[in-house]
């Protein structure tokens, strides 16, 4: 059995742990867009917007966070459950339909999700946030190889945003 190092800070990592293990629990809960410390409550009302990023112009939330969506390697909507959920929390709201912003041309609508609220989808697939986005305007999780499929944000359009190809490579 491997030893430890002598100097190895058994409360570090118990620490570690426990802070992770909040923050799962939190992470199953139903999302909007998170804020700034990583939580939200569902939006009662939901508008879609435009936000120039650093990997080109993409929808985001209410609060100008960026949506994404997962799709396998045929270019088809994956569902994000389970663990996926604390990574990913979906774009929920608990009544109503999404309102188009200014610049946004994508078909918005809603399926039903969990607790009584609804998911927001995109050109009919669902969305989702990145925990990894901490202020609007990010884009951290574009490109992103998880939990079955690759995450992109979404263009104004609604197809997948791959920079430099107008959209993503299946022909979204």
């Amino acid at each position: 059995m491997k030893q430890l190092p002598a100097r190895f800070d058994h409360r570090a990592l118990v620490s570690s742990v426990v802070a992770a293990t909040a923050l799962v629990a939190a992470c199953g809960t139903a999302y909007a867009s998170p804020g700034a410390t990583g939580t939200a409550a569902v939006a009662s009302q939901m508008t879609i917007g435009t936000r120039q990023t650093s990997i080109g112009t993409v929808l985001t939330g209410p609060s100008g966070r960026t949506i994404y969506t997962l799709v396998d390697n045929q270019g088809k909507a994956v569902a994000c459950s389970g663990g996926c959920l604390a990574v990913w929390p979906p774009a929920t709201m608990d009544s109503g339909s999404p309102q188009a912003g200014s610049g946004v041309t994508a078909s918005l609508s809603t399926v039903a999700a969990g607790g009584g609220t609804l998911q927001l989808t995109v050109s009919g697939d669902p969305v989702d946030y990145y925990v990894g986005d901490t202020s609007a305007g990010q884009a951290n999780g574009e490109g992103i190889s998880s939990y079955g499929g690759i995450w992109y944000a979404l263009q104004p359009s609604g197809r997948l945003f791959t920079p430099g190809s107008g959209g993503n490579p299946y022909g979204y």
